[in-house]
C-alpha cells in the first residue's frame, strides 16, 4: 500500500502514529468506500479513489 493511500493515513491517525490494528485498517477502508459512494451519486470522478480503494482492500482483508 503506498505511504498516501487514504486508508494507511486514517489508520495512522486512529493508532496515534502507532503501527494500525487490524480494525484501524477496516475503519478507514469503510470511510473510504462511503466517501466513493458519495461522490458517486454527486456524479463525480471517483477513477484514482477506486483503484486506491482495491488497492488497500487486498492488504486489508488479506
Amino acid at each position: 500500500m503506498q505511504n498516501n493511500n487514504f486508508v494507511l493515513l486514517t489508520a495512522l491517525q486512529l493508532s496515534g502514529g502507532k503501527k494500525p490494528k487490524r480494525w484501524q485498517y477496516e475503519y478507514g477502508l469503510n470511510l473510504l468506500a462511503r466517501y466513493i459512494n458519495q461522490r458517486k451519486t454527486m456524479r463525480l470522478d471517483v477513477t484514482g479513489l477506486m483503484d486506491e480503494y482495491r488497492e488497500a482492500f487486498k492488504k486489508v482483508k488479506i
